[in-house]
């Protein structure tokens, strides 16, 4: 498990980085809570807007920004983007970081075979991301604990973040098992973020074009992010149709990636 170790000491800093922003990024959106809910924007007049304009951007019922739930569904949707981002740069840096950093002759080095390479890294981003989704999580719920409107209920809220950790831990596995397909075919890591950026980006916005019109909804089901919307899962609950669908980008992936990266001639 040597390389397992490495890999989680090569981005234990990253992952600290993110955690720290993150969790200020988040304190910094919700404390603005209580001084929004005093300016009553949720009575502001959206009838002037196309309703598929505002089911897209998850503006459909404004009045709902008047609950810690309705108005952390709202804003935390653009740190789930971050997350995307996040986990997606952490795939499509794993196996294309050693050919472009030249350390794959030290992995040839030791008795270690491919299929246990990508196994080992698969297993420790996967857990680097778990850690990373879990602290953001926590942080999350104890700060919407601290600013919630009174009345609110802690076990509604409890339930509801328990089925936000879920889904957003399956869309970032998601970005971060395409992350590894994109990265088994790369030999630089150079356009890693790049991709990383794209990737996020453009599944979003597939699904808010998928919202935007219904002959396009399939759309949605190409978009991770949309699987772990805040706003959604505080509402809907869990999308299982979503899940499924992002499972199976995941085992798909996955098993590309390693039968990729087995055929492939690497730079050594």
């Amino acid at each position: 498990m040597t390389l397992f170790r490495l890999e989680c000491k090569t981005h234990i800093k990253t992952l600290l980085i993110w955690i720290i922003v993150v969790g200020l990024l988040t304190l910094g959106l919700v404390s603005l809570f209580p001084a929004m809910k005093d300016m009553g924007l949720q009575q502001m007049d959206l009838k002037s807007m196309p309703k598929e304009m505002l089911k897209a951007f998850n503006l459909s019922d404004m009045g709902l920004l008047a609950t810690i739930k309705g108005y952390f569904g709202y804003e935390y949707q653009y740190v789930m983007i971050a997350t995307g981002i996040f986990a997606a740069m952490l795939g499509t840096n794993a196996l294309s970081r050693e050919e472009s950093e030249g350390t794959i002759s030290y992995l040839y080095a030791q008795p270690i075979s491919r299929i246990s390479i990508i196994g080992q890294k698969m297993l420790a981003n996967s857990i680097l991301y778990t850690l990373y989704w879990i602290v953001s999580m926590a942080v999350a719920f104890l700060v919407c604990l601290i600013f919630k409107e009174s009345g609110a209920s802690v076990s509604n809220l409890f339930k509801a973040f328990s089925q936000l950790t879920f889904a957003g831990w399956v869309m970032g596995l998601t970005f971060l098992a395409v992350g590894f397909l994109l990265s088994s075919l790369l030999s630089s890591n150079k356009s890693a973020t790049s991709l990383s950026l794209g990737l996020v980006f453009l599944t979003f916005i597939l699904g808010v074009v998928g919202k935007l019109k219904e002959d396009f909804q399939a759309l949605v089901y190409f978009s991770p992010v949309d699987a772990a919307l805040p706003s959604a899962v505080f509402k809907n609950g869990i999308e299982w149709n979503y899940i499924v669908t992002d499972l199976i980008v995941i085992c798909i992936s996955c098993l590309l990636a390693l039968w990729i990266y087995r055929r492939k001639d690497l730079k050594v």
